[in-house]
């Protein structure tokens, strides 16, 4: 009996110093946890499908420095300077824009990181939707010439920030997708020309074209979208079960992940209150 009460004694001793010297830090990492989870389930709130055929696979990896640099230049005049396909090009313009708001959005939010109060109501992207790129002054930290250390740091510090990466991750994606169907059009354009046919290339490509979206919102709501290219395509039934096929198993894998993150926080915040290391109120 004295030695079960001396180690229980003892076991409480160890855990009243460690309540008081480690609440703090407990508290803080415990903190970290639930945003890290808060933004994870913020990423997981919708479900999107998208069915593209593909010429090849490259299996690419995502590589944020790389792809910001490879995104960041986009412009008209770059573009015509690479040889991107003119019927291409408003598209790449569309992924730049879409790079620039998202930043714009991070600098104009009070809860952001990188809020600055200065360029609130300053930002034309922001209330002209039909705004080009080229009209527009860039805010985003220039990774190519950089007129200071401090401006690397700027993009190193953007690129570890887990709401403007996922964006940046999606545009990766798609300008990999017109990369590819940039250099299918050009190669079209090359058998055509071989053969006197009239240039018709962008309608004879018929890949890496996203031919069928489903978004399934958290709260119900269902959003099918399906290109024009989708009707005329001689695998039009395949392509569609194909799809249809991906929903479902993108269906149950999101609703698993979500019970997952879900049963996470809940153990986290049982885990806290019976620790006490919330405070009471």
């Amino acid at each position: 009996m004295v030695k079960t009460k001396n180690s229980h004694s003892t076991e409480v001793a160890v855990s009243n110093g460690y309540q008081s010297g480690d609440r703090t830090h407990l508290q803080s990492h415990l903190s970290n946890f639930v945003k890290a989870l808060g933004e994870v389930l913020e990423d997981i709130t919708a479900l999107e499908v998208n069915t593209m055929v593909c010429e090849r696979i490259t299996g690419e990896k995502f590589i944020p420095w790389e792809t910001y640099r490879n995104v960041y230049p986009i412009n008209r005049e770059y573009l015509q300077e690479q040889g991107i396909h003119e019927s291409l090009r408003d598209r790449y313009l569309d992924l730049r824009r879409n790079l620039e708001l998202e930043y714009s959005i991070l600098v104009t939010d009070p809860s952001s990181d990188f809020y600055n109060p200065n360029l609130v109501g300053n930002l034309p992207i922001l209330t002209d939707p039909n705004l080009e790129i080229d009209q527009i002054q860039t805010i985003l930290p220039d990774a190519l010439q950089p007129t200071s250390p401090d401006e690397i740091l700027k993009v190193q510090r953007l690129l570890g920030n887990s709401r403007f990466l996922r964006v940046l991750r999606k545009i990766g994606e798609l300008k990999a997708a017109l990369d590819n169907r940039n250099q299918a059009l050009y190669r079209k354009e090359l058998e055509l020309a071989e053969k006197n046919v009239p240039d018709i290339a962008a309608q004879a490509v018929k890949t890496d074209i996203i031919y069928a979206q489903t978004v399934i919102q958290l709260d119900g709501d269902i959003i099918n979208r399906f290109s024009e290219e989708l009707l005329e395509h001689p695998q039009k039934d395949l392509i569609l079960k194909i799809h249809r096929e991906g929903v479902l198993g993108g269906e149950q894998q999101w609703r698993g992940l979500l019970g997952f993150v879900v049963d996470l926080v809940q153990k986290a915040i049982g885990k806290a209150a019976l620790g006490g290391l919330f405070p009471p109120r």
